[in-house]
């Protein structure tokens, strides 16, 4: 008997090694707690892991630094920095997104961590790899994501207790790293956004939509998004967010364009919220 314990020890051993070597990897920009939140989740606390590269460039985008990874990137616990080298195994993002919860969420019931970008879906295999380890020990995971890559989504949805997807409108892109996602003109990424919203709904996440309004917006660019959307209509919250200037958009969305953007998604029975970045508002990460 001791003997056979011996061997069922070393194999066990030898399969945690081996799960250790094949351990997914992602490049990542920061670990860090924040009050942020996300669409429906503003002003609650979470834990946020950013991971590097995004293969769209929006218009709008106020994340610039997270297209590159450095040679290493800061976790942020609580007073002090800790720098981690890149990439980083899903085994080492978990150690580090529970060291920070513990430093800044001591005692929290269901701690919420947030996968952001960049753009996760970039990394499917490392998403479902995080999302496994820590929700065994009780986190709700979040994932922010363009929603132009469903077949990844399929591979790490079940680690996904939250989906929050970008409807991306075609006037708010500029030209994509990737050149398959380039669109052709008066094509959108609607299809598949909606597809990664179908995903989600089915595996039982709660999903999110979020469309950022800049002065570029039209009526019939928002009215296209929301008709591709309406048969999600009851199963979402819909997120509309006048954009924030930064970088090329250096102007506001008027302020009866919003007015008018909200009054047509109530009239067509949508759950709205209208939401800033409220980061910059808080002077949070």
């Amino acid at each position: 008997m001791d003997l056979k314990r011996a061997l069922q020890g070393l194999q066990q051993a030898e399969r945690r090694d081996d799960g250790a070597i094949r351990s997914a990897k992602a490049p990542l920009i920061e670990v860090f707690h924040s009050v942020q939140g996300e669409g429906r989740f503003v002003g609650m606390p979470m834990t946020f892991l950013r991971v590097a590269t995004c293969p769209l460039r929006c218009l709008y985008c106020d994340t610039p630094h997270s297209y590159a990874a450095p040679a290493r990137f800061p976790v942020r616990l609580g007073v002090r920095d800790q720098q981690e080298p890149n990439p980083s195994s899903a085994v080492r993002a978990a150690e580090l997104v529970r060291l920070v919860v513990a430093a800044n969420e001591p005692g929290a019931r269901a701690p919420r961590v947030s996968v952001t970008g960049g753009e996760p879906l970039v990394f499917p295999e490392f998403v479902r790899e995080f999302g496994r380890l820590v929700r065994d020990k009780g986190m709700r995971v979040h994932l922010e994501t363009a929603a132009v890559h469903p077949e990844a989504l399929a591979k790490c949805i079940d680690q996904v207790d939250h989906l929050s997807a970008d409807y991306k409108l075609p006037e708010t892109l500029g030209a994509p790293v990737d050149a398959a996602l380039a669109l052709v003109p008066g094509a959108s990424f609607g299809p598949r956004h909606r597809q990664c919203c179908e995903i989600a709904l089915r595996r039982g996440a709660t999903v999110d939509v979020k469309i950022v309004l800049t002065d570029r917006v039209g009526d019939a660019g928002l009215e296209a998004a929301l008709a591709d959307l309406q048969p999600l209509r009851e199963r979402i919250v819909l997120v509309l967010q006048p954009v924030t200037p930064f970088g090329t958009v250096t102007r506001t969305l008027p302020r009866q364009d919003l007015e008018r953007f909200v009054a047509t998604a109530v009239r067509q029975q949508f759950d709205v919220r209208v939401l800033p970045q409220v980061h910059k508002t808080l002077q949070v990460p």
